[in-house]
C-alpha cells in the first residue's frame, strides 16, 4: 500500500499525500461536471481540496464554495485546507450563528476566497440577494445523495446555472459514497447538479483495492423470548381486526391480511384524504381513516416490540398516554387487550430482551472481558442523573473488569431510535463497559438534544480511548469525523442501501474490520435486512453496467488562466506563517473559526462596520502591513460589541420560554424573583422581556412583584376545538379541526408554544374560526 505525494505550491511543505487513483479523479473532474462516488474512507475530501487547489491556483480571483449537510461536516471541510493549505486566513466557515447582514459583509469580501457552509444558509442567502455568484468558479456538495426533490442542493445548483450568464457558470463536482440503489435517483441527482460524467470507483478496482481492508460481516439470527411473543401476539390480533375491517368495507382490494404492508395502508391513508370535503363530511371516511391509522399504530408498536425490544412498546404507550387528547388514542386504549399488554410490560420492567443481552455478549467478548451478565436491573431510572455520571465511571463492582488503561478497541453500536440507544448505553455502563450515547441536536420525548461542542467533545472521548463503545443514532453514519473502529454492531438491520453502506463504512478504514447485525426472528429485521443487501447490489450495478446519457451544460471557460503570480505566493507564504504565529501566541484554539465561532447571532450596524474592518484586505504585497491576521483581541471585541449593542433576539427567546413558564403556572402567576432564579439570565433581559409581553397585551400584573398571563385569569371569549396539526409549510401550519375541517394557522393567530406545532400533534383550544379569502383560518387564543 503506497502513498504517492502531490505537490502543489498553495500546500504546506509543498506536497500531500494522496493515493494514485486520487489524482486519477482529479485529472478527470477537472473541468467537467462530475459526481465522484468512491466507497467511505477512501479519501472524497482530498478530491475536493485537490480540484480547489488547481482552480485557486490558476484562477486568482476565483472563489469556492465548499457545501456540506451538518455543521460538523462543513467545519471538517473547512480544517482540512486550513491544515494543508496556505490559505489559512482565506477560507471562512458560515455558519447560522451570524446574522444575514454580517454574512452578507463576508460574502463581498475580497478576503475571502474559499466558504464552507451548510445548504439550508447559502440558500436563504441566495433568495435575499447577498450572494454574488458569478465570483464562483468551484461549487462542490458533498453528500451529493441528497440533491434529490426539494432539498436545498438542488435549488442552489439551479441558481448558479439558470437565468444566467452561461460563461460564468461554475464547475459543479458532487461528492457521494453511496448515491442510492435505482437509476431513476442517480439520474434525478445527475440532473439537478448539471452532471456531465459519472467517476465512480468500487472496492474491487484494481487501483483502489490495495487500500481496502478486509471487513468481516457477520449476521446474528436472535429467537424472540416467550414475553415478546405474547406481547406480538395480542398485537397481531389487533391489526387483523382493524385490517379486516378494511378489506370488507373493501378499502383495501386484497383478501389476506398477511398481504396488506405498511406502504398499502400509507396509499389509502393519502386517497381518503383526497376525497374528504370539508364542506360536506363523509363520516364513513372519517371511520376508515381512523381505522387505517390505528392500523399503522399497531404495525409501529408491534415492529418495536419485536425488533427493538418491550422497552421499546413500553416507552412507546407511556408516551401516548400523555397524548391522549388524540381521538385516535383514546379508541386504541378502550380495546382490552391493549390493557392487557400493558398489564404484561408492567409485570416484566426489568427484563432485558434476547437482543440486548447479545450486545453485551458480543462487546464484551470483542473487548476480552468478563461476561457475568445482570440480567436484574431497571431501565426506568433517572437517566439526567445517569448521563452525568457517564464521563466517569467509578462502579465499585466493576473494578475486575474495567482495563485501567486507555481503550485500544474501539466499539461503534448503531441504533434507530434514540430510546434504545438509552437503554443500550445504561445496559452496558450497568454491566461494566464504559459506553457514551451519541444522538442529534434536537430534542425529543423531553430528552435534550447534544450540543455541537458535546458532540465534538464525545468524539474527542472515544478517539482518545477514554472509553470503548460509543452507541450512536443515524447522525454517526453520515461524514462525521469518527475515527476507525474496530467493530461495527447494528441493533437492528437498516432497510437502506445509503444508510447501510454509511454504518459499514465506519470500520476497516486503516485496518481490518469487523460488522456484526442482530436480527430478531420473524419479525422486520429479516425484510429490511434482505432489502439492504438487494439495494447495494442494484446501486453497484446501476453505476457500473448503465449507460447514462449526460447532456453538457455551458459554463465559464478554464482555457485562459490568470495565475497567482510568484510574489503572490511568497506573500501568501508570508501571511500565513504571521497568522500561526499570532494564534499560537495568544494560545488561541485552532479548531475555533476566525469569526464565526466568536460572535453572536445578532447584527448591527457597529457589528457590520467592525466586520469589514477586519475582513476587508488587500491581497497586494506592497500592503502587508495592513494585512493584519485576525487575533484573538479582534475576536473579543467583536463578541463583545455583538453582545452589548443589540439584544434583541435574546430578548425574544425569553418572552417565548417566560410565556411557557407562566402558562403552567396558571392563575397564581410567577414572582419575578422566581423567574430570575429559575431562568438563570440576567435580570434587564428578563424585565425588558416582561415588559414587552405587557405591551402586547400578553401578561399582567397581580401586584408589583407577581406577573400572570391575561388567559390565565381573564374570560377568553370563542369556543372550544380538537386541533391536530396535519404539516408544516411556508411559515404556516394546515390543521384539522375536530376531525372535520382544514384550516390555515398563521403565526400572528397563535397565542401558544411553538413545540406544539409539529405534524401528528394533537390538542384542544379555545378559538375562532374565520375566512378570507375563500380560505378557512383559525385563531388560537388558549391551549387547554
Amino acid at each position: 500500500m503506497v502513498n504517492s505525494y502531490f505537490v502543489h505550491p498553495l500546500l504546506r511543505d509543498e506536497m500531500i499525500k494522496y493515493r494514485q487513483y486520487q489524482e486519477d479523479i482529479v485529472n478527470r473532474a477537472l473541468y467537467n461536471n462530475s459526481l465522484v462516488v468512491i466507497p467511505t474512507s477512501l479519501g472524497k475530501t482530498i478530491v475536493a481540496l485537490l480540484v480547489s487547489l488547481d482552480i485557486l491556483l490558476n484562477w486568482k480571483k476565483s472563489k469556492v464554495l465548499v457545501l456540506a449537510p451538518t455543521r460538523p461536516l462543513v467545519f471538517q471541510h473547512f480544517q482540512l485546507f486550513k491544515k494543508n493549505t496556505f490559505l489559512l486566513d482565506q477560507c471562512i466557515a458560515l455558519t447560522g450563528k451570524i446574522g444575514p447582514e454580517i454574512r452578507k459583509t463576508i460574502w463581498k469580501s475580497s478576503s475571502f476566497r474559499v466558504y464552507f457552509a451548510t445548504p439550508e444558509l447559502v440558500k436563504n442567502d441566495i433568495r435575499d440577494g447577498t450572494l454574488n455568484k458569478d465570483e464562483f468558479y468551484l461549487i462542490i456538495f458533498d453528500e451529493a445523495q441528497r440533491a434529490v426533490k426539494d432539498y436545498s442542493y438542488t435549488s442552489i445548483s439551479r441558481h448558479f446555472y439558470n437565468n444566467s450568464d452561461h460563461g460564468k457558470h461554475p464547475l459543479i463536482l458532487g461528492l457521494s459514497a453511496s448515491p442510492g440503489a435505482k437509476e431513476e435517483k442517480i439520474k434525478e441527482i445527475c440532473s439537478n447538479l448539471f452532471i456531465e460524467q459519472i467517476i465512480a470507483k468500487s472496492e474491487r478496482d484494481d487501483d483502489v483495492l490495495p487500500y481496502i481492508f478486509d471487513t468481516n460481516i457477520e449476521h446474528y439470527s436472535i429467537e424472540m423470548n416467550d414475553y415478546q411473543k405474547d406481547l406480538s401476539a395480542l398485537l397481531n390480533s389487533l391489526i387483523n381486526d382493524k385490517i379486516l375491517w378494511l378489506i370488507n368495507n373493501q378499502f383495501i382490494r386484497k383478501r389476506k391480511v398477511e398481504s396488506v404492508y405498511r406502504k398499502d395502508l400509507l396509499s389509502l391513508g393519502d386517497y381518503i384524504k383526497s376525497k374528504l370535503d370539508p364542506k360536506n363530511m363523509n363520516f364513513f371516511l372519517l371511520r376508515a381513516l381512523k381505522v387505517q391509522s390505528l392500523s399503522l399504530i399497531l404495525l409501529y408498536c408491534r415492529d418495536l416490540v419485536e425488533s427493538q425490544g418491550s422497552f421499546a412498546l413500553k416507552k412507546f404507550l407511556d408516551n401516548a398516554k400523555d397524548n391522549f387528547a388524540s381521538k385516535t388514542y383514546q379508541e386504541l386504549f378502550l380495546d382490552s387487550r391493549v390493557n392487557e399488554i400493558i398489564e404484561k410490560l408492567k409485570d416484566h420492567n426489568n427484563e432485558p430482551p434476547p437482543k440486548l443481552i447479545k450486545v453485551l455478549s458480543v462487546v464484551s467478548q470483542f473487548l476480552d472481558l468478563k461476561e457475568d451478565i445482570k440480567t436484574s436491573w431497571s431501565s426506568s431510572r433517572d437517566t439526567d442523573t445517569f448521563i452525568t455520571k457517564q464521563g466517569n465511571l467509578n462502579y465499585k463492582d466493576c473494578k475486575d473488569k474495567l482495563v485501567p488503561t486507555n481503550y485500544q478497541k474501539k466499539i461503534l453500536i448503531f441504533s434507530q431510535y434514540r430510546d434504545t440507544l438509552e437503554e443500550i448505553t445504561n445496559f452496558l455502563n450497568y454491566n461494566c463497559i464504559p459506553c457514551r450515547g451519541f444522538y442529534g441536536q434536537s430534542n425529543k420525548n423531553g430528552q435534550r438534544g447534544l450540543s455541537q461542542d458535546k458532540q465534538l467533545s464525545i468524539l474527542g472521548d472515544f478517539k482518545m480511548g477514554k472509553f470503548p463503545v460509543l452507541v450512536a443514532t443515524s447522525v454517526a453514519e453520515e461524514g462525521l469525523n469518527i475515527p476507525n473502529v474496530d467493530l461495527v454492531l447494528f441493533y437492528e438491520p437498516v432497510p437502506s442501501e445509503i444508510r447501510f453502506i454509511q454504518r459499514k463504512g465506519r470500520t476497516g478504514r486503516f485496518s481490518n474490520g469487523k460488522v456484526v447485525i442482530l436480527i430478531s426472528k420473524n419479525s422486520i429485521d429479516t425484510k429490511y435486512l434482505e432489502i439492504s443487501k438487494r439495494k447495494v447490489n442494484r446501486m453497484k450495478s446501476s453505476l457500473q453496467n448503465s449507460n447514462f446519457i449526460f447532456e453538457k451544460h455551458d459554463k465559464r471557460t478554464f482555457k485562459n488562466p490568470d495565475k497567482m503570480l510568484e510574489s503572490e505566493l511568497f506573500f501568501l507564504y508570508e501571511k500565513s506563517k504571521q497568522y500561526s504565529e499570532s494564534v499560537n501566541e495568544d494560545n488561541y484554539n485552532e479548531n475555533i473559526n476566525p469569526i464565526l465561532d466568536s460572535i453572536s447571532s445578532n447584527s448591527n450596524k457597529k457589528i457590520k462596520s467592525l466586520v469589514k474592518k477586519l475582513s476587508y484586505r488587500h491581497r497586494s504585497s506592497h500592503d502587508s502591513e495592513q494585512s493584519i491576521p485576525f487575533t484573538k483581541r479582534n475576536l473579543e471585541d467583536l463578541y463583545e460589541v455583538s453582545l452589548n449593542l443589540d439584544r434583541k433576539k435574546l430578548v425574544e427567546r425569553v418572552q417565548r420560554q417566560i410565556h411557557d413558564l407562566l402558562g403552567k403556572a396558571g392563575k397564581t402567576g410567577l414572582e419575578v424573583s422566581y423567574l430570575n432564579e429559575v431562568m438563570g439570565i440576567d435580570h434587564e433581559i428578563i424585565g425588558k422581556a416582561i415588559e414587552n409581553l405587557t405591551k402586547m397585551k400578553r401578561t399582567i400584573w397581580l401586584n408589583k412583584n407577581t406577573v400572570a398571563l391575561i388567559e390565565s385569569i381573564k374570560f377568553i371569549s370563542g369556543s372550544k376545538y380538537s386541533v391536530s396539526v396535519e404539516k408544516i409549510v411556508m411559515g404556516k401550519a394546515i390543521v384539522i379541526v375536530n376531525e372535520k375541517w382544514y384550516a390555515s394557522l398563521e403565526p400572528r393567530d397563535y397565542f401558544g408554544p411553538r413545540a406544539l406545532l409539529k405534524k401528528g400533534n394533537t390538542f384542544d383550544i379555545i378559538g375562532e374560526l374565520y375566512r378570507r379569502a375563500g380560505t378557512l383560518h383559525l385563531i388560537v387564543k388558549k391551549i387547554i
